[in-house]
């Protein structure tokens, strides 16, 4: 290796400046545009993927209210067989029944709910991750 320092040429030629800038200019542009459209598709996967979650919401929360509507019919129908019990022992015999078939309706509901949020954040989140994954290919 030399131990001479790095020197500047004492004179460069006009051809050569330009040809070095424009150059630089033409890589500048490559970079930019490259940037440019990355950021254009990053921009739509991310307006796609929150299109996909308000819908899968809109969806959701459907799904929670006719749970919740279907709870509530459970309850009035528990509350109507207790009025139309005619001893303690009938009042007795409905609590353990209503509070059996509750549990295995809340479970169902839980388990539906749980589905569709799970289904719902895979697919919202699937434009951003093509997008990522052409962005930045896997390095072999």
């Amino acid at each position: 290796m030399s131990s001479a320092p790095f020197q500047i040429p004492k004179e460069i030629s006009i051809d050569e400046a330009r040809k070095t800038t424009e150059k630089g200019l033409a890589q500048s542009r490559a970079a930019f545009e490259k940037f440019n459209a990355a950021a254009k598709e990053t921009y739509a996967s991310i307006d796609s993927g929150a299109s996909i979650a308000a819908k899968g919401l809109s969806e959701f929360n459907a799904k929670a209210f006719e749970a919740f509507q279907a709870n509530t019919a459970m309850t009035f129908d528990f509350f109507s067989a207790l009025t139309g019990s005619k001893s303690v022992s009938d009042i007795i015999a409905l609590a353990p029944a209503h509070a059996s078939k509750q549990f295995q309706v809340l479970k169902d509901q839980t388990k539906d709910l749980s589905s569709l949020a799970q289904k719902i954040v895979k697919e919202s989140a699937e434009p951003l991750k093509s997008a990522i994954g052409k962005t930045f290919p896997p390095q072999a």
